[in-house]
């Protein structure tokens, strides 16, 4: 089978289709079709069950769940993931649409979700008391959760509670509480994991459950207090889904996407063929757990639920897979890069605003003093919108709104702010060198700096007027000239403009 992936992410330029925040106008079409017609489900028997779900308190999309049971030889772990494959069908406007933005983004202050939020947090998310179509993998381990069997099917699944870490903990500690006794064997069963798989050298800290989506992840990762217990728990229980989703594919030899990681690579990686996953000790591993908030996930779904439990023809060839799972690595470094700056640009946006409600929607430099000095001595980026609002003040401003800033806007980042602190500063000529040159002998970059950031120093002696600038305290140029007592003053403010030039242009180019 010829793989068409490329046909569908065409152009050189589909990295800007990753970070997004709208959809595509088909996608959405899509969407609205399935909100009002509902879900084809194509599935010749589905099995009814129910089980709790354990998300941090913020999230909107939840994808998994779980229960337990206590058997005669051991333990039956109960992993349910949203069926997302069986409302968004392959290469239709959804699921390109989210093959092009290959995962969900979440970070502190913003979430950009790989499915329009109709679907990722309602339709097809597994909200409390709702019956959502699901794939299932009940997983039997003995009496040290080693695991003895494991199936996966199809099922109609009830989230009989929604808890976040703080409730999950309210109930795993009060007997009293509904659920207390399956939440305690939940933990139990987890802490019998997790000692397997340190026996079996695997890296602890590598995260690979599916509570880690995105290429950067949120300021606090849930591991500590209150949030380590419910933590453990999802951790190990994704990990031994997607463990045995693995063994089913090698098992049968099918064609799937493998999540692989080498012991010299950084990061892992996807591929179309098995391999070692070091970072956990295992031999196979795959993303089965979070179809709404990634693609590889959708692939596994797909041959597992057509393949091994239709009998039908795969979905995917082995080239199409690889081309998918080249994109998706390809897609986690552009999300590395562009994600930062999309971070960037809403802090700025977020900034702007709070300005101008306390400041009226007119804001100069002035209004940026704290932002401007923390983003250039950190060497960082700053927001277009507060590089719009700064340029605009350049070149309407009053020169005092400014005035103070030309130091830390000439080591600035910036090339368009650079443009225009060179037209003021060079070809309108609002200052005068011998008033920059003062400016810049006071430039810091925050309170703490133990020199000044600049030090211009002019010496004269008999007919010889000198200027060296430094800066960091490194000699960047030095000039001298020799006049006559007549011409003194016009050759020292020629010298000044001289040196204002040569600073400017080596800060800002020619």
């Amino acid at each position: 089978m010829q793989s068409n992936v490329l046909d569908y992410i065409a152009g050189e330029n589909h990295h800007n289709e990753i970070i997004r925040v709208d959809y595509s106008p088909y996608a959405m079409n899509q969407t609205r079709l399935i909100e009002r017609n509902g879900i084809d489900d194509q599935a010749v028997k589905r099995k009814y069950e129910e089980g709790v779900s354990i998300d941090g308190i913020e999230s909107l999309d939840l994808d998994d769940a779980i229960w337990v049971e206590k058997t005669r030889k051991g333990y039956a772990v109960f992993v349910h993931i949203s069926d997302v494959t069986e409302a968004v069908q392959t290469y239709t406007p959804l699921d390109i649409e989210a093959l092009k933005r290959t995962t969900s983004i979440y970070r502190a202050e913003w979430v950009i979700n790989m499915f329009p939020p109709l679907l990722s947090q309602n339709l097809l998310s597994l909200n409390e008391n709702g019956e959502k179509l699901t794939l299932s993998m009940q997983i039997d381990l003995d009496e040290n959760a080693q695991i003895r069997d494991f199936h996966v099917y199809e099922s109609t699944f009830k989230n009989k509670r929604r808890y976040d870490y703080e409730t999950f903990v309210d109930d795993f500690m009060n007997p009293d509480s509904e659920n207390h006794g399956t939440l305690q064997l939940m933990y139990e069963i987890a802490r019998k994991r997790r000692i397997v798989r340190r026996t079996e050298w695997a890296n602890m800290d590598y995260d690979e459950s599916d509570r880690q989506l995105s290429v950067w992840q949120r300021t606090e990762k849930p591991h500590s207090g209150s949030k380590a217990i419910p933590t453990t728990i999802i951790e190990e229980f994704m990990i031994l889904a997607n463990i045995t989703s693995a063994m089913i594919s090698v098992k049968n030899r099918y064609d799937s996407v493998f999540r692989l990681h080498k012991a010299h690579d950084e990061r892992a990686f996807y591929h179309n063929s098995v391999g070692n996953h070091t970072g956990l000790a295992l031999q196979n591993y795959t993303h089965f757990t979070s179809p709404i908030r990634r693609y590889s996930d959708m692939i596994v779904h797909r041959v597992l639920k057509i393949v091994h439990l239709r009998w039908e023809e795969p979905p995917y060839s082995s080239s199409e897979i690889g081309d998918i799972a080249k994109y998706i690595n390809f897609s986690r470094t552009v999300i590395d890069i562009l994600g930062k700056d999309t971070d960037n640009e809403l802090r700025g946006r977020n900034l702007v605003s709070k300005l101008k409600k306390t400041n009226g929607n007119t804001l100069n430099v002035s209004h940026f003093t704290q932002n401007l000095r923390s983003t250039v001595g950190a060497g960082k980026k700053m927001p277009r919108v507060v590089v719009d609002e700064i340029i605009n003040d350049l070149e309407n401003g009053e020169k005092s709104n400014w005035a103070w800033a030309i130091g830390v806007l000439l080591v600035s980042w910036n090339e368009d702010i650079k443009k225009y602190l060179k037209k003021a500063l060079l070809d309108d000529k609002k200052f005068r060198a011998i008033s920059v040159i003062a400016l810049l002998n006071t430039t810091r970059i925050s309170s703490t700096d133990e020199a000044y950031l600049f030090h211009i120093e002019e010496r004269e002696e008999g007919n010889e007027f000198s200027i060296a600038v430094y800066f960091r305290r490194k000699e960047l140029f030095n000039s001298s000239i020799n006049y006559g007592k007549i011409e003194a003053k016009d050759a020292i403010g020629r010298m000044r403009n001289k040196i204002l030039k040569r600073i400017v242009v080596h800060f800002c180019g020619k």
